[in-house]
């Protein structure tokens, strides 16, 4: 009995820490999330001709995604385009996403323009985030978007904002 004393000792001194900090803990989070996305072009390079600038376009976005891990996510975006007012495209764009710190990761997207015409676009991008305690994450991405088959090249940036319940 007297060898296990300070063994029941020193659990009875750690008992309140870690009641402590359980009741600190931040809620569980679920895998899965919701994310809406705004985007534009300020810089667009068709094959074979100079830059040129901001495109009048708006891409709205929205999309699922699932934490494979603290630091990896796979996610699908499905949205529409348009051009100055004008309907021009829908796309599925599946990615995969790379936390390198808690505000900061990569992003390798493949765009898949499906509406008027199929194509394939090659699309990472390097993006920031912030996640508050009520599961909502404001974030602000730039990607460089190559068309496989137009062989252009863009510019754009997003704005968004994910929710993870």
């Amino acid at each position: 009995m007297f060898a296990r004393l300070p063994l029941l000792l020193c659990a009875a001194l750690a008992l309140p820490a870690v009641a402590q900090s359980t009741a600190q803990a931040p809620p569980a989070r679920s895998r899965f999330y919701a994310v809406g996305l705004l985007g534009t072009t300020p810089a667009y390079r068709p094959r074979g001709g100079p830059w040129d600038g901001f495109q009048h376009d708006l891409s709205a976005n929205v999309g699922a995604g699932f934490f494979a891990s603290s630091k990896l996510a796979l996610e699908v975006d499905l949205g529409a385009t348009w051009v100055r007012g004008d309907y021009a495209s829908a796309a599925l764009t599946p990615g995969l996403l790379y936390a390198l710190h808690p505000s900061v990761y990569v992003a390798g997207r493949v765009s898949v323009p499906f509406d008027p015409k199929a194509d394939v676009v090659l699309y990472p991008g390097l993006g920031l985030i912030h996640t508050f305690s009520n599961g909502l994450a404001p974030l602000v991405e730039v990607n460089l978007a190559r068309s496989l088959e137009r062989r252009d090249l863009a510019v754009t940036v997003t704005l968004g904002l994910l929710f993870n319940p």
